[in-house]
């Protein structure tokens, strides 16, 4: 039988892994993330803040500029834009399936001068008390959202809705970074994807999270027992 890995074990591990991820930005970004220091705090707050089969960590004002996309409404939009991400994200070793327990990202793009601002949202449902009666999954992104909220009366015609909810993955620090790297800097994405220290955190990352999630959608049909399928559902509300 295998050794079972301490908790503190593997928040070592996790801490080390933000430490690599800041290194190999830093080496080769090429002026994308600003600031990948901020990721040398967060490995920290894990050996030192968390206890027992839990952890965390937070990721605050990590800054990325990048070139404005083609076909940007206002076609005038001043760049480069200005990305910050926060993420706030929590779990439990002690789970085998979603060690996840809390998770927070906030996406906010301003053009260069800060007038024109596009925010996304993406989190961990809190679940209990009243089921909603819309589409919920468990993970999904948001367009908007209180980001949006001091716009409110600088929208001219545009319309911004609570929905929809946009089921998606969950994500720590590396698969959140490639995914804002992924849409918004692609010739940066396509350089940092054939360094072989952010491939193996984006691989270790996936199959730590992604891999469990895919499993238990896959089980909707693979799996005929109703507390399976419920995990799926809570996943993708839209399946039948």
């Amino acid at each position: 039988m295998a050794k079972k890995i301490s908790p503190d074990a593997i928040r070592r591990k996790m801490s080390a892994d933000l430490l690599e991820l800041a290194q190999v930005l830093t080496s080769g970004m090429y002026g994308v993330i600003v600031n990948p220091d901020v990721l040398k705090s967060s490995a920290n707050t894990i050996t030192r803040q968390t206890k027992g089969s839990t952890w965390a960590y937070k990721i605050s004002g990590l800054l990325l500029r990048v070139d404005v996309p083609q076909s940007t409404q206002p076609v005038n939009c001043p760049g480069p834009l200005t990305i910050e991400v926060g993420l706030s994200l929590g779990g439990d070793f002690e789970s085998e399936e979603d060690q996840l327990t809390d998770l927070i990202l906030d996406i906010l793009i301003r053009s260069s001068c800060g007038t024109h601002l596009c925010a996304w949202h993406f989190d961990r449902h809190i679940e209990g008390g009243n089921a909603p009666l819309e589409a919920h999954p468990l993970y999904h992104f948001q367009h908007g959202g209180n980001a949006m909220l001091p716009f409110a009366g600088l929208l001219g015609n545009s319309l911004l809705l609570p929905a929809p909810r946009l089921a998606f993955p969950p994500m720590d620090a590396v698969l959140a970074i490639d995914f804002v790297l992924s849409n918004f800097s692609g010739e940066c994405w396509s350089f940092m994807r054939k360094q072989p220290t952010y491939l193996r955190l984006i691989r270790e990352s996936q199959k730590l999270l992604w891999k469990p999630y895919l499993q238990r959608l896959a089980n909707w049909w693979d799996t005929p027992q109703k507390e399976e399928r419920k995990k799926a559902i809570s996943l993708m509300p839209h399946l039948a």
